[in-house]
């Protein structure tokens, strides 16, 4: 063993097609033909490596692809299918690997030691020892990466999708990684960053890391240069391996949905959409907040934020929207076209621990919230959108939900 595989190392573990992976693991009959997930979204959200090799692409229309690919399968969304395997993989990394992040539905970051190494021979071993086990007993897909730094472990794993497994342990290997990445396919990279870092003469992610670190600190804010740091093999950003998921210190729900639009009433809906999501998981977590944040972002890549504090500790998606609506029309403006929302709880504390007051509000609040928690269990039984608040119903936008938030309230975006 050399002396970089003496270091701990960061492993990203990315599903391939994750939503039609899920599917086809409970649909085999499906394997090998053509598949979409979006049939209720109105577009195509997932595609199979068949349904890509058709022509069929990200946000295609569903009734396009009907017309000009009718032996291809479309599905619709099941979130519950996709949650409960997601943390299947997070508990089978967790019994390799002591610390593991859940980064997204389909996407883990782990600390590898030196011990991990050891006792597996090699961290290739390894990896395809976590590889097999994924695939055998759930029918999904991973592709791995494994590098000295979380940004090289992930620009690893894309490598060889899908279904594959890049380990760095060498500069030389980094270098050769680096030198296959597009500088606009690097994690955190943002596109209004692409044209600006262009002028520098950086094409690839190797490009960049040649660049005189003073000329990034002077020309670019500090993620950037966090960023060209990691990619040369400096770790900057940890593994958030909480083992209590009630110790989180804020919960996030953001949506891209196409077209962008202007209508103040479909970017509603879709804030209100978000603050479902969020509110659910803190309810799932026994978690209420009383301070809640929210951005829009436009065509042009620009954000406009608001904020509101509550007078009470709640995770009624109800009481939230009320405090934001002032504050949600004010950051809007006419005509600008809006392309996402998030939604962001802070101030989360645990059930047993929202203090009471003398009058008794915070008690008959949080029994107001009784209803949302039934509402949870009709969802669960019948399907994510069994249940929904009249204002989060729009169904002719579809949508990409995910936990990507602007700088303001992530470190890693650039």
């Amino acid at each position: 063993m050399n002396e970089r595989s003496r270091d701990i190392l960061f492993l990203h573990a990315d599903g391939d097609s994750f939503f039609v992976a899920c599917e086809l693991s409970v649909h085999p009959e499906y394997k090998g033909r053509p598949v979409i997930v979006g049939g209720d979204s109105g577009i195509a959200v997932a595609m199979s490596s068949e349904a890509k090799k058709l022509g069929v692409t990200r946000g295609m229309p569903t009734f396009k692809i009907r017309k000009q690919f009718p032996e291809v399968v479309i599905l619709n969304h099941h979130f519950d299918l996709y949650r409960s395997i997601s943390r299947k993989v997070h508990e089978i990394l967790l019994s390799y690997l002591e610390v593991v992040e859940q980064y997204s539905i389909d996407e883990c970051f782990a600390v590898v030691k030196p011990s991990d190494i050891r006792f597996y021979g090699s961290a290739e071993k390894l990896v395809h020892a976590i590889k097999d086990e994924i695939q055998r007993t759930l029918g999904v897909t991973y592709s791995f990466g494994v590098a000295r730094t979380k940004t090289l472990a992930k620009t690893a794993s894309k490598l060889k999708k899908p279904n594959g497994a890049v380990v760095l342990l060498t500069e030389e290997d980094e270098h050769e990684a680096l030198k296959k990445t597009e500088i606009a396919d690097v994690w955190g990279i943002g596109r209004r960053t692409v044209p600006r870092i262009a002028l520098l003469g950086v094409k690839t992610a190797y490009d960049f890391i040649l660049v005189p670190y003073e000329r990034i600190e002077k020309q670019f804010s500090e993620p950037m240069v966090l960023l060209q740091r990691e990619l040369s093999g400096q770790a900057q950003f940890g593994v958030d391996g909480s083992a209590d998921p009630r110790d989180k210190k804020s919960i996030q729900s953001t949506a891209t949905f196409r077209p962008s639009s202007s209508d103040a009433k479909i970017i509603w809906a879709e804030l209100a959409e978000n603050a479902e999501w969020a509110c659910e998981h803190a309810r799932t977590l026994r978690l209420m907040m009383n301070t809640v944040s929210f951005f829009v972002k436009t065509s042009e890549f620009a954000y406009r934020f608001g904020d509101a504090k509550l007078a009470l500790y709640t995770s009624d998606p109800g009481v939230i929207l009320n405090a934001l609506e002032k504050e949600f029309f004010n950051v809007l403006r006419r005509g600008e076209k809006i392309r996402s929302t998030g939604v962001i709880l802070q101030n989360l504390r645990r059930e047993e621990d929202v203090p009471k007051d003398l009058f008794g509000d915070q008690e008959r609040a949080n029994s107001n919230t009784a209803v949302e928690f039934v509402a949870d269990i009709l969802r669960k039984r019948f399907g994510p959108r069994a249940v929904r608040r009249a204002a989060a119903i729009q169904k002719t936008i579809p949508k990409e939900r995910g936990n990507s938030l602007p700088k303001k309230y992530n470190p890693d975006f650039l």
